[in-house]
């Protein structure tokens, strides 16, 4: 039978369109290039370059900073009053915001400080401070040291362009040639143990920068360093 079936299906696909149709069909056409236009130009007012958003951190940080560095005020002469030697201040804490159907509680974590621009502010006030890391829900810690001998640097002799071991008291088994060392990989510290037979340890993974020792928490700090020679 050939390509149609049937007389009506020749007519069908040989119709030509009425202006009507032709209309339709400009409108459809219009209204797609339209709404293409409308996606790019979206997509293009939402672009944020890393810069931008940088900048807008400074920004909210700024503003939040006095209200931060008065709430960190009144927790220092609160710690003070109780004879604490020091403070810990967490960057979130967790909020109750609401139940659930099955009237659990509905907890959210809400930020408190922010962590980074308080502590460079209370360094400026004359206090040593520590942030570490434990890398849970409460994000960053800052540790506020309270005692005026406490705000000495310990690593005040360190040379942050020289680097240094780290070997920890009471984890020394000289006989054996064993002994654990303070050493920071990825940020975090750790203490990792030396089976080498002779001491003290050589190989990058046990020395320690000295601008990672001034950085470090205060165990870390409590440590005696040996300078690496070269």
């Amino acid at each position: 039978m050939g390509l149609f079936g049937n007389k009506q299906e020749y007519l069908n696909h040989h119709r030509v369109p009425s202006e009507t149709e032709k209309a339709i069909r400009r409108l459809e056409g219009q209204w797609n290039d339209l709404e293409k236009k409308i996606e790019s130009l979206t997509w293009r007012a939402n672009v944020i370059t890393a810069e931008e958003a940088a900048e807008r951190f400074r920004q909210i940080e700024n503003k939040a900073l006095p209200k931060e560095l008065n709430k960190a005020f009144v927790a220092i002469d609160e710690a003070i009053n109780n004879e604490q030697d020091s403070l810990i201040l967490f960057e979130y804490t967790r909020e109750n915001n609401g139940y659930t159907a099955f009237d659990f509680p509905r907890y959210e974590m809400v930020r408190v400080y922010h962590i980074e621009s308080l502590a460079e502010a209370l360094r400026k006030y004359g206090y040593r401070v520590d942030i570490y890391d434990p890398e849970d829900d409460y994000g960053l810690r800052l540790k506020i040291c309270l005692r005026g001998e406490g705000n000495k640097l310990m690593s005040s002799k360190i040379d942050p362009d020289k680097k240094y071991i780290l070997p920890m008291k009471g984890t020394d088994w000289i006989d054996k040639g064993v002994r654990y060392y303070a050493t920071i990989h990825k940020n975090y510290w750790e203490p990792l143990k030396w089976t080498g037979g002779v001491l003290p340890p050589y190989g990058p993974l046990y020395e320690v920068q000295g601008r990672d020792i001034i950085d470090a928490p205060d165990w870390v700090k409590a440590i005696k360093p040996i300078e690496v020679k070269e």
